[in-house]
């Protein structure tokens, strides 16, 4: 089973086409996506369970003015076991969008991680453009397919993914957005 991540500069629509991908999927989702929000001079990065829709966590926060990221390193260990253990046991795929810098001194994140990546269940997800062992050590994977996206291909690679997932025995909605 093939795990699928995208990866391209920020500011691209590696997490936009994520979205678009997970609408086409016909069975059940777990793992997470992130959101960004904007408020008074920081930038607020949360987690949205896809397990349970009614959850979300913030990991971090940075400040413009200060130049400076508070990471919330104990919610990775919520996260790995209220989002990603529960979606590793009860849902047919996982999503994991953004795994980057923040998650590098975070080893039960990372071990659960690795756990879900070993498992026979499918993943999509975004990996940031960042040189951190924990991300590379992902991409290198034999089992991992990494699709860079750029401005010529942002508009067209869905329908590449939506294949790879159909081959890969994920059920798909019969009329693709």
């Amino acid at each position: 089973m093939k795990k699928i991540f995208f990866t391209g500069e920020k500011g691209i629509g590696k997490s936009t086409l994520l979205e678009k991908v997970i609408k086409n999927i016909d069975c059940s989702i777990g793992g997470f996506i992130q959101e960004k929000e904007f408020t008074e001079g920081m930038k607020i990065f949360k987690v949205i369970s896809l397990y349970s829709m009614n959850d979300n966590y913030i990991i971090g926060r940075y400040d413009v003015k200060k130049e400076k990221m508070d990471i919330d390193m104990d919610i990775f260990n919520v996260i790995s076991n209220d989002i990603l253990l529960k979606s590793l046991y009860n849902r047919d795929l996982i999503v994991l969008d953004e795994l980057g810098f923040m998650e590098e001194n975070a080893p039960l994140f990372k071990d659960t991680i690795f756990k879900i990546l070993n498992s026979d269940k499918p993943v999509i997800g975004v990996l940031k453009e960042c040189d951190g062992d924990f991300v590379q050590k992902i991409a290198k994977r034999e089992d991992v397919q990494v699709i860079r996206i750029n401005k010529n291909n942002r508009n067209f690679v869905k329908g590449k993914i939506l294949q790879i997932l159909r081959e890969n025995d994920v059920r798909l909605k019969k009329n693709i957005s």
